[in-house]
């Protein structure tokens, strides 16, 4: 069988932490002018590509979508698979209002195109949706401190009983990012694309269950970013493709 993506066992990449992610992601902007957008198109354009690799046969994607910058990259998404031929649905777990600035632009774009957008009191029947159907879960990032609550708490419930697929961006919502600790509800992903680097909450052997494959997607950062803090970071790790696989 033909390897879909360069495979890597886990103690051969570094890990990182809630902390180390976010000043990665302040390096990123402040120092090396890499904007938010672009880090968030970057991401888009990985997580739309697993999807139809991983689902070549799938005919819809519903994205659900937080306000925050998981969401604006499951936003980001939405369009690229609207625009390669897929049926495409948002599901908006916040009042668009809530949205941060970057999202907010994401979804702004997304008005422009023949995207339904919707909220998730129209996610119901979802069990009878067809099984060419897959989830991506960009709800709640790696921030995540306590369970998730009202529209998210119910979304992540309802698809998890649906049975369709679902792909995580950057981290299966329910799931603290450094220690792993697994909150309820939690999605339960079938795959999980990680930005960047894989976060050291998947060194705890609880969160395997949920995060079904693991993946990570080059998001630009370059290794001069990495080596600066101090991170042992191999230099070829996308070489061959903006999409590896870890393996435990």
């Amino acid at each position: 069988m033909k390897l879909l993506f360069p495979i890597f066992p886990a103690n051969s990449i570094p890990f990182v932490t809630v902390e180390q992610m976010r000043e990665v992601d302040r390096l990123m902007i402040e120092e090396y002018r890499i904007s938010l957008i672009q880090m968030m198109e970057n991401a888009a354009h990985s997580l739309a590509n697993l999807c139809r690799i991983l689902y070549p046969k799938a005919e819809k994607f519903i994205i659900l979508a937080g306000k925050g910058n998981n969401g604006g990259g499951g936003l980001a998404a939405a369009r690229r698979l609207h625009s390669w031929g897929y049926d495409t649905k948002v599901i908006l777990a916040s009042e668009e209002s809530s949205l941060k600035d970057v999202p907010k632009k994401q979804l702004s774009i997304l008005k422009n195109v023949d995207i339904e957008i919707a909220y998730d009191s129209e996610l119901k029947g979802l069990e009878h949706t067809a099984i060419d159907t897959v989830i991506i879960d960009a709800l709640l990032g790696y921030s995540l401190k306590g369970n998730p609550r009202g529209n998210y708490a119910n979304l992540i419930t309802t698809v998890n009983k649906s049975n369709l697929p679902i792909i995580s961006l950057d981290i299966p919502s329910g799931i603290e990012g450094t220690k792993g600790e697994i909150y309820k509800p939690v999605i339960n992903a079938k795959a999980t694309l990680t930005l960047a680097l894989p976060k050291t909450a998947f060194l705890n052997k609880k969160t395997h269950p949920f995060l079904g494959e693991l993946y990570v997607a080059d998001i630009s950062v370059p290794p001069k970013l990495y080596s600066d803090m101090g991170i042992s970071y191999p230099k070829k790790l996308f070489q061959n493709k903006e999409i590896i696989e870890v393996i435990f």
